[in-house]
């Protein structure tokens, strides 16, 4: 039987205990190396973090599923329990002291998102959602703006080109997909609209944003169903939405 607060509450404890790795890392030098491209980076830190989760979640749950950026991009998402993690989303501003990275942890239920934790205890920012509960910053619920007009509208990690940013209110390039998704959640941002990401990137942030009250649709606009696709645009309200897809329609 599936426990959803009990897969949560551990859950939770080892994000917490694993983001006293990322502080430590954040402060100490860092091996760093490259994976795909001469700016995809990844440091001894990804690497303990990614093995310390799933280390642990294993010993609890031994037949639980794992969809990680460092070690199990390749598994296909089934509908037995999954855990997407990102051990260190923002690596690039972990490795140049920039304190906008986080411990990114969701798990997938029946092709469903159950349980969303992104964490960054550079700032101490804990955000957490369970599917049907509500979304919270440290234990505060926390909700979208009401944000309809675009000219009202902060854009976060989006893309610029091509869209006339005098629409906008403003724009902000945080360098982290799982913590912009988590400021449109809490009200910071209204508008996140990404492409050419992974699952593991924007799963937690989904989830805590719909539970917030925000919404979350397909790149184009349509429904979002393929958690596994981490081309989305996000945004406070479904009127903010449909404007925000009119300017970039006007200007692609």
């Amino acid at each position: 039987m599936v426990d959803i607060h009990q897969y949560y509450s551990h859950a939770l404890k080892i994000v917490l205990e694993a983001g006293e790795i990322l502080l430590k890392g954040f402060k100490s030098p860092k091996e760093i190396s490259t994976k795909k491209n001469e700016k995809d980076f990844v440091t001894q830190y990804d690497k303990l973090i990614e093995k310390t989760i799933i280390d642990n979640i294993l010993q609890l749950y031994p037949d639980h599923k794992f969809i990680a950026e460092e070690s199990a991009a390749n598994i296909i998402l089934t509908k037995e329990p999954t855990w997407i993690i990102d051990p260190i989303d923002g690596t690039t501003n972990f490795i140049q002291g920039f304190p906008f990275c986080c411990i990114s942890l969701a798990l997938a239920v029946e092709n469903e998102i159950k349980i969303g934790i992104v964490f960054n205890p550079i700032i101490n920012q804990l955000f957490t959602a369970q599917k049907g509960e509500g979304a919270y910053l440290n234990n505060e619920k926390i909700q979208v703006s009401c944000t309809e007009d675009l000219n009202k509208a902060m854009l976060v990690e989006g893309i610029f080109t091509k869209i006339s940013l005098k629409n906008l209110r403003g724009s902000r390039v945080l360098g982290s997909a799982a913590i912009s998704l988590c400021y449109l959640a809490m009200g910071a941002a209204d508008i996140c609209y990404v492409k050419y990401l992974k699952c593991w990137d924007v799963a937690a942030g989904i989830l805590i944003i719909q539970e917030a009250g925000g919404i979350v649709l397909d790149s184009t606009g349509g429904e979002y169903k393929d958690i596994m696709n981490a081309d989305i645009l996000a945004a406070c309200t479904r009127k903010l939405a449909n404007n925000f897809l009119k300017l970039k329609n006007d200007n692609f």
